[in-house]
């Protein structure tokens, strides 16, 4: 959680930049709720199920300490029209961006002249 945090933190520079930071949690619904309550300028979805990890293949197989399937943590970059126009994720499960690192990201990234038809 210290992650969410730190974006949290930083929510003012995202918006400045027209960016909705979108957390998927393994979470059932009463717990992503609550996280939700607990850092107000995120968008928390629940993904208990791993549903929408699979499709965006975020789920590395047997990678957790007990053998299991789990989460990668990943990074995607989407902008206005739906393309995917970066994505991260680290060789290390535990490995984060820092919220500085996903500005940069998105200003290399994301910066009206790359994105069809601009701005």
């Amino acid at each position: 959680m210290i992650e969410l945090g730190e974006l949290e933190k930083n929510h003012q520079e995202f918006e400045k930049r027209n960016a909705r930071i979108v957390i998927v949690s393994v979470e059932d619904e009463k717990a992503a709720s609550q996280t939700q309550d607990q850092f107000k300028h995120l968008t928390v979805l629940a993904d208990k199920d791993e549903g929408l990890a699979a499709k965006a293949e975020m789920l590395d197989d047997h990678a957790s300490p007990y053998g299991e399937d789990m989460n990668a943590p990943t990074t995607i970059l989407i902008d206005r029209n739906g393309i995917v126009r970066w994505l991260f994720r680290p060789t290390r499960y535990l490995t984060r961006l820092t919220p500085q690192e996903v500005l940069e990201a998105m200003d290399k990234y994301l910066s009206p002249d790359k994105s069809p038809g601009g701005s």
